[in-house]
Parts: structure tokens; C-alpha cells; sequence
């Protein structure tokens, strides 16, 4: 179990967000153009090319009267190895899942673990307190507490139930 520091958002976190977007949109324009740019598949085009160059981790954004509480799966991947930042509106979650070392004498015949940039942006519902938040990385979940400013604690967005 690991604390992952929350910094605030900074000017060289949004140069890397804009950095990682830039290459997902080149990619999604070098697959568009290899099917001949027909239309009607930008988005499978944008899909796939964030799949083949970053981690974009499963997500659960929940509210709680106080705050909201985002949860990251993240199996494998050290709490050192991240970064997250914090804004009244948005977090953003960066980072990189490593290779495991394996010995010399090991061969591995299969790897489906995801390796290589961590990458995502979340956009809140509702303002919080960036400077109250707190994340706990445990048993491959990072959950990111972020507490409602105090004149926005009695408003809840309509919940939405698992089918």
C-alpha cells in the first residue's frame, strides 16, 4: 500500500497531457489514411491509437456527500511510478507501467501485461477542494478521495446504477 502525492496542475503536466495527445492524434491520422479516410470512423480511429501507445487505466468516478472518489486499476504498477495532479475540474493520472525483470535462464512464451505510458484525464461532475485531496495506491487500485468545496457538499448529481 502506497500514498501517491497529488501535485497541483502545473504548466509541464499540461505539456505532457498536450505531448501524449499529439502523438494519439498522429496515430489516429495514420490509421484513418490507411483505410482511405472514410468517414464515419474518427472515433475507432482515435480508440485505437490511444489503445496501441498508452494505458488508459479502468475507471469507477463516484460521489459521496462530501467528495468525489475515483478509482484507477492499476494492477502491477508501483506508487513511485506515478504522478497525479489536481484542479477544481479535472485530474489527471501519469505514469509508467515497467517491464518485470525475468532471469536469464527464464523463457516467457506469452505477455498480455500492459507496459509504457500511463495516460488519463477525468473531467468532475462538480468543483473540488484540489488541496484537500488524497490517493491511496492498494492492491492495484489507486483511489483518489477528492472533498467537495463546503458550499457545494450538499449537491449530488443524479446516480447512475450498475445494470
Amino acid at each position: 500500500m502506497g500514498s501517491v502525492r497529488i501535485h497541483p496542475y502545473s504548466p509541464s503536466a499540461c505539456e505532457e497531457a498536450d505531448r501524449l495527445r499529439a502523438r494519439i492524434a498522429e496515430r489516429a491520422y495514420e490509421l484513418a489514411a490507411r483505410r482511405g479516410y472514410a468517414p464515419g470512423h474518427e472515433l475507432d480511429d482515435w480508440l485505437a491509437a490511444e489503445n496501441q501507445l498508452v494505458w488508459k487505466p479502468e475507471l469507477r468516478l463516484e460521489e459521496a456527500p462530501h467528495a468525489f472518489i475515483l478509482k484507477f486499476r492499476l494492477p502491477g504498477v508501483r506508487a513511485e511510478d506515478l504522478r497525479l495532479y489536481a484542479e477544481a475540474e479535472r485530474v489527471l493520472l501519469l505514469g509508467e507501467a515497467r517491464t518485470e525483470s525475468v532471469a536469464e535462464d527464464v523463457c516467457v512464451h506469452g505477455d498480455e501485461f500492459r507496459y509504457g505510458p500511463i495516460f488519463r484525464e477525468v473531467w468532475l461532475p462538480h468543483p473540488v477542494d484540489p488541496t484537500r485531496a488524497r490517493a491511496r495506491l492498494r492492491d492495484g487500485v489507486l483511489a483518489v478521495t477528492l472533498p467537495k468545496p463546503k458550499a457545494e457538499r450538499s449537491t449530488r448529481s443524479r446516480r447512475a446504477h450498475p445494470a
